[in-house]
């Protein structure tokens, strides 16, 4: 399972776009799968931030916290 230690939106974003393509889905698939708009789609894959985005991640810089984010088989620990 690929792993990545994220510091800013961008990476959260190219973690979403390579699990989702791992699972041979298109960005529309996806979307509606999750009751999304496909441009909603587009600009979370892009990296593009909200304010509620944007804060979360300024409060995270500034304590020095980093997420790690894991993708693979999700059924693997159930």
């Amino acid at each position: 399972m690929p792993t990545l230690t994220t510091r800013k939106l961008q990476d959260v974003a190219a973690v979403i776009r390579a699990a989702r393509e791992d699972a041979g889905l298109a960005q529309v698939e996806l979307a509606e799968r999750l009751a999304f708009s496909r441009d909603y789609m587009v600009e979370l894959e892009s990296g593009k931030g909200n304010i509620y985005t944007t804060r979360l991640f300024r409060a995270l810089h500034e304590l020095g916290i980093t997420m790690t984010l894991t993708y693979g088989d999700h059924d693997a620990g159930s």
